[in-house]
């Protein structure tokens, strides 16, 4: 799904800058996108800037998996990712699969990852019950429909990255 926006008018709804989410700072979180349509990275790294957050995007489900893979214990792991469900060669719905479940083969060695180790955020335009329903009963946390409306996003990545930090007390 195509979205189009006004980068202007992205800017005036912004919130100002935000430094913190449960007491940590913001800039210390890692969130991973996942969206094959280039304008799409481009729009949720724009909305996301009042966090300072550090920002990896994938083009792919693959890529995705690479990132996820590459990171994992180390500083730079991602702490939540927002991943779309319509992509080429591996969906979203299959990413989701993996990080839940683990995967292990020739491709990809990725431990299982709780909701709290690892939040997944479905951010798309397929918003039938069915597709909402598959998302999550695969472990997404949540489901976000497109277009984007920033106040919803804002507060569940808020409320996400919340119960992970409170997760790890």
């Amino acid at each position: 799904m195509k979205i189009i926006f006004n980068v202007n008018e992205i800017y005036k709804q912004q919130p100002k800058k935000m430094k913190e989410i449960a007491g940590v700072n913001s800039d210390t979180f890692t969130i991973l996108i996942v969206d094959d349509i280039a304008l799409n990275l481009l729009l949720l790294d724009k909305m996301l800037k009042p966090f300072d957050f550090q920002i990896v995007k994938a083009a792919n489900g693959r890529e995705a998996l690479e990132t996820i893979q590459s990171r994992i214990g180390t500083p730079d792991s991602i702490d939540l990712a927002i991943v779309d469900l319509m992509m080429p060669d591996i969906d979203g719905f299959k990413v989701i699969e993996h990080v839940r479940n683990g995967c292990d083969n020739a491709e990809f060695r990725i431990p299982a990852q709780s909701k709290s180790d690892l939040p997944i955020l479905i951010l798309s335009g397929m918003n039938f019950g069915e597709d909402i329903e598959r998302g999550l009963a695969l472990g997404a946390n949540q489901f976000i429909t497109k277009p984007i409306v920033m106040t919803q996003l804002y507060s569940i990545i808020v409320e996400e990255l919340t119960k992970k930090v409170e997760a790890t007390k």
